[in-house]
């Protein structure tokens, strides 16, 4: 998110802005939406962006609005589907090599960029290119780790081409549909993907006045078609606000100017229902509830780069210490007080709606388990605790985003009756992401969701080849046993053999404790009843291609 610091004089326009881009958005959406389809269908889909959308470049998107965004403009070779079954996309047809090396695509025959220009191989060979350019430096590029070092793309055709992999990688198809392995037109090289429109998906981008608003139109052109043969998407288009205001979001969903909210804050969700789910009478039948487990682990992380530590004044939380932090929480409260109860306590870093890792396949660990004993012995034996002759342990920071203050503080008071005293360092989203990035705080709260359905895209942050800032290894983890079994994972087909090297891999991660998992979300999207086709999925995607209005 964006530094939310800002002039008088920038408030001041901030608020204009806001009349200015509501009516002009208004003017776009009308002079620009004409089409076949009824009038009464030329209506915008509205939500609210709280943490704003810093940037529309497909390898950038590390976080779940931006993901939103880059989904509705962008597409790849493949999708997932609500199912998580992977699906075609811009790539009609796929086979794979016995060895698992090659992968062979032939792309859809009449699928243009919203410019109008055809997508074909150079596109998918430059799109690839620029994202596993080390000097591009982009987040996204580990989804493309397994390609050959020469670049991996042999283009056979203008629609057809050969992907070679150095090594066989049994998840490379669930890569290749995440956001990041999105196609640009010219692979994005001849321009600024926040200010060219390079995308092929179902809207384009009209208007986008940062830290205000963004305003998406139906592609007319888009290749997808209902089982009736009626071209996607339906709606006109999309407008995102970002409104950053405590509360706005649930209040403009409230007044009907929102048709979409997900996240929930627990008291907007107890002013809408009761503790049993019924709704209060002036909401019943007007929000549709969907919710399914969500492939998603929040967590505190801890910086291991003893270097960067050092660099920063920080203590070495060493090993014992990690584990007694781990297990002074107890998750049920937490998750009780501060997600209303809609979250399950962690039963490991991977989610357990993952395939292989449901509770009779995967006990919960030991150090998740709530142990306060066992906590204060571990440290005593460290010298650290709450009572002389122990000393407490000062100097620890945890960073964070104002959205996660509450959290923050709930660590910070368990923790400091253990004598650990940690101070809790708060800043805008985009900074906070930032410093993590670049391993400037000791402690720090990040959530990981599932891109595709496998353990390894959870495991994955700790392949030691993935340290920030060139991939998700925030915490500069690195232990041989748990890589050896992650790349021995990966020469391995899906089945019960390759979960169990999975689980072990998570349980040699949980033995060192790098992130201490807090709790797994459902995904909750209350959508408006005047709203139908609406679609949800364990990995939180926003498929906006088949909602229409309910009267129509």
């Amino acid at each position: 998110m964006k530094d939310s610091r800002t002039s008088g004089a920038d408030i001041l326009w901030g608020r204009a802005g806001i009349l200015l881009l509501l009516a002009w958005a208004n003017v776009l959406v009308w002079s620009g939406c004409s089409s076949p389809q009824s009038s009464a269908v030329d209506r915008l889909f509205t939500y609210n962006a709280s943490d704003g959308v810093r940037s529309l470049d497909p390898g950038k998107a590390t976080d779940l609005e931006a993901m939103w965004v880059v989904d509705q403009l962008y597409e790849g070779l493949l999708e997932l589907d609500a199912g998580l079954r992977i699906q075609p996309a811009l790539a009609e047809a796929w086979s794979v090599s016995q060895d698992g090396r090659t992968y062979g695509f032939r792309l859809r025959a009449g699928v243009t960029f919203h410019n109008g220009a055809p997508v074909t191989a150079r596109d998918v060979a430059a799109s690839f290119s620029r994202l596993a350019d080390p000097d591009e430096a982009l987040p996204g590029r580990w989804v493309l780790s397994d390609l050959r070092a020469d670049g991996g793309v042999e283009i056979l055709r203008p629609d057809s081409f050969l992907l070679h992999l150095a090594n066989p990688n049994p998840v490379f198809p669930g890569l290749l549909a995440t956001p990041q392995a999105a196609i640009l037109q010219g692979g994005g090289q001849d321009g600024d993907p926040n200010t060219a429109d390079f995308g092929s998906g179902p809207f384009t981008l009209k208007g986008w006045i940062p830290e205000t608003a963004m305003v998406l139109h139906r592609f007319a052109g888009y290749w997808m078609r209902d089982g009736a043969g009626e071209r996607l998407p339906y709606i006109a288009g999309i407008r995102i606000e970002f409104n950053r205001e405590p509360g706005a979001e649930f209040l403009g969903f409230s007044q009907g100017r929102y048709d979409f909210v997900s996240g929930l804050d627990p008291a907007w969700t107890q002013a809408f229902r009761d503790d049993a789910g019924v709704w209060a009478p002036a909401w019943a039948g007007r929000i549709q509830d969907y919710r399914v487990p969500y492939l998603k682990t929040d967590y505190i992380g801890v910086l291991m780069d003893s270097l960067a530590l050092a660099e920063g004044g920080f203590p070495t939380l060493e090993r014992p210490v990690r584990r007694a932090m781990s297990m002074a929480l107890d998750r049920a409260s937490l998750v009780r007080e501060l997600r209303a109860g809609e979250a399950m306590p962690a039963q490991g870093f991977v989610p357990p709606g993952m395939p292989g890792f449901t509770p009779d396949m995967r006990p919960p660990h030991p150090d998740l388990t709530w142990s306060p004993d066992t906590a204060r012995a571990l440290l005593a034996a460290a010298g650290i605790g709450a009572e002389a002759p122990l000393r407490r342990l000062r100097g620890v920071v945890l960073g964070t985003k104002p959205e996660m203050a509450d959290l923050a503080a709930a660590l910070q008071h368990i923790w400091a009756g253990y004598g650990i005293d940690v101070d809790i360092d708060i800043a805008p989203s985009g900074i906070d992401a930032e410093r993590v990035a670049k391993s400037q705080v000791p402690l720090f709260r990040k959530s990981w969701l599932a891109d595709y359905p496998d353990a390894e895209n959870f495991l994955g942050l700790f392949l030691p080849d993935r340290w920030c800032p060139n991939g998700p290894n925030y915490t500069h983890f690195e232990e041989q046993t748990v890589t050896d079994l992650l790349l021995g994972a990966a020469d391995m087909v899906p089945g019960e053999q390759r979960e169990a090297v999975l689980r072990r891999a998570e349980q040699g991660v949980l033995e060192e404790m790098p992130v201490i998992p807090l709790w797994h979300d459902e995904v909750v999207h209350w959508v408006s009843a005047r709203w139908a086709g609406w679609q949800v999925s364990p990995t939180n995607r926003l498929d906006l291609r088949r909602i229409r209005p309910r009267d129509e």
